[in-house]
């Protein structure tokens, strides 16, 4: 997949766990959190919420991590590091 998208606007819904994002480009793209959360490992279950929050908070960050080879990973680590 292309790393190099324009990320104009992204928003996360709850009700599907997906991430919705325009890249600028007239299209509409979509991310599944639970497909992306499932290929990462966690130190401790309860560090998924960092996930959650992140989608929530910063839907274009979770999503342009989602599209790196080991973003989400390497961030719930980072996190996992902090704490």
């Amino acid at each position: 997949m292309n790393n190099n998208l324009d990320f104009q606007f992204g928003m996360y819904e709850p009700a599907t766990d997906s991430i919705f994002f325009n890249t600028g480009k007239n299209s509409i793209l979509v991310i599944y959190c639970k497909e992306c959360n499932s290929s990462v490992i966690f130190d401790d279950p309860n560090d998924i919420v960092y996930l959650y929050r992140l989608a929530e908070e910063a839907p274009l960050l979770y999503a342009k991590l989602a599209l790196k080879e080991n973003g989400l990973q390497d961030y719930v680590d980072a996190m996992d590091g902090l704490n």
